[in-house]
């Protein structure tokens, strides 16, 4: 059984990172610190917890089983070439200090955190947590207060960061005409309607639909490629398709995306492509006939340049970040290497990697149980 994620991915941070002293003292209420921030001990539990997911993803990815933590011993597993225990450690550390240099570059470019929108984070994170859903947290010893700081407000600041670098008014600024350019040469808009020519009876047999239903979605799919042709929008094909096929809703799939992010066949791939903008087609793949329509991606541009795009899924700080994530990772890799800041050794003696692993273990075995 695997344990779900909710850290947003960060940069690999090198080995570097100047350590100012290690603390061997008692306190055990925090983890790190820098001149403007102090790191609590929830959060290093937190980043052990993710490290953990992270770990058994990596595992899963070179396994043909997926890793079940209560009966897999993580401990005798190799990740990159090091033990598992020392992967997660490192990997919790590095998250750490990359938290820790996001807020220090936050605070160095005077960016203010949003505190009603924090304080509505919490208020929604804290009914979680009270209503038990975050009972593996609670039992790790990771408040909402922790949990709104980690996973939420840190999540703002990074974001924040970006934009100040890379929105309107910031040192590098991706002007409009960029990111129009960028989504027109990246991005396809697509839509079709798969039908398929094969059926499962009663007794689990794939057999071919009838005649009588295949020259049926052979004439209305022909129908609706023509008046997509002639100015129809593929919502008046999708009503339409409801009625003619008496469904109560259309099968149809719509997006804009990068093709080779999208979970399209690859031969339906290549019709989408071949189609010119604002055209439709119908074509049989395999035992799937398929109505496929190609949208303008320069009408899009424009929409989602003037603010009047319709789509949720991509817009302009959608493509910012397509053409500048991996440039601004490099950035704050290497503001990391650079961090001066304070470990807390007695604080991550008491809050190991293993009393991380033994308590996700123990939880995630009593919910299978229950």
């Amino acid at each position: 059984m695997k344990i779900k994620n909710f850290v947003k991915p960060v940069a690999v941070i090198g080995t570097a990172a100047m350590l100012i002293s290690a603390s061997g003292c008692s306190d055990t209420s925090w983890s790190f610190k820098t001149k403007n921030k102090t790191f609590t001990n929830g959060g290093w539990i937190y980043y052990t917890y993710a490290a953990l997911n992270d770990a058994i993803d990596k595992i899963d990815e070179d396994s043909d089983s997926s890793f079940d933590i209560t009966k897999d011993d993580i401990t005798k597993k190799k990740i990159e070439k090091k033990d598992a225990l020392d992967w997660i450690y490192d990997n919790a550390k590095e998250k750490a200090i990359e938290y820790l240099t996001v807020e220090k570059l936050c605070n160095d470019n005077k960016l203010k955190a949003d505190k009603d929108e924090i304080k509505t984070m919490k208020d929604n994170y804290q009914s979680f947590f009270d209503s038990g859903y975050m009972g593996i947290y609670e039992q790790l010893g990771i408040s909402a207060d922790t949990f709104t700081d980690i996973y939420g407000t840190y999540n703002l600041r990074y974001e924040q960061l970006f934009d100040f670098i890379y929105g309107e008014g910031g040192s590098k600024e991706i002007a409009d005409d960029e990111i129009s350019k960028y989504f027109t040469e990246n991005y396809t808009s697509y839509y079709y309607i798969p039908y398929s020519f094969k059926t499962t009876d009663e007794d689990g047999n794939e057999t071919d639909v009838d005649d009588e239903t295949k020259d049926k979605v052979i004439t209305d799919f022909a129908k609706y490629a023509k008046e997509l042709n002639e100015g129809k929008t593929t919502d008046d094909i999708d009503t339409e398709y409801k009625e003619d096929f008496e469904v109560e809703t259309s099968p149809s799939v719509k997006a804009t995306t990068i093709m080779s992010d999208a979970n399209v066949p690859e031969d339906l791939q290549k019709v989408i492509k071949d189609l010119g903008d604002k055209k439709a087609t119908v074509k049989t793949i395999d035992d799937t006939h398929y109505l496929v329509y190609k949208g303008s991606i320069s009408e899009e541009a424009k929409a989602l340049i003037d603010g009047t795009s319709e789509n949720t899924t991509v817009t302009a700080d959608t493509i910012r970040h397509k053409m500048k994530d991996d440039e601004f990772e490099k950035y704050v890799d290497s503001e990391e290497k650079k961090l001066k800041y304070e470990m807390n050794d007695a604080c991550i003696s008491r809050y190991t990697v293993q009393r991380t692993i033994d308590i996700v273990k123990s939880y995630t075995a009593s919910q299978s149980a229950s």
